[in-house]
């Protein structure tokens, strides 16, 4: 199928949000299957609920290990 604007990049995939699981979708279709993805993000930032609804002295019923991204040792250490 030929594309409707010619200047415009392929892309195999467009992510909606980049919150915790649109990050991973990202790290997913990029870097393990090397795809040509676009993520759309409607904020000014990624983080989706977490970079949206930070209040001070607010505690987690969770750890916050558990909302790390293990396949990088550098996204842990951090």
């Amino acid at each position: 199928m030929k594309d409707t604007l010619p200047n415009a990049p392929h892309l195999d995939a467009i992510i909606v949000g980049a919150g915790l699981s649109g990050m991973y979708q990202l790290h997913s279709l990029r870097d393990k299957l090397g795809m040509h993805v676009k993520v759309i993000e409607a904020a000014g930032s990624v983080g989706g609920t977490w970079h949206h609804n930070r209040y001070p002295g607010a505690r987690c019923d969770s750890e916050s290990h558990s909302y790390m991204f293990y396949f990088s040792p550098e996204l842990v250490q951090s």
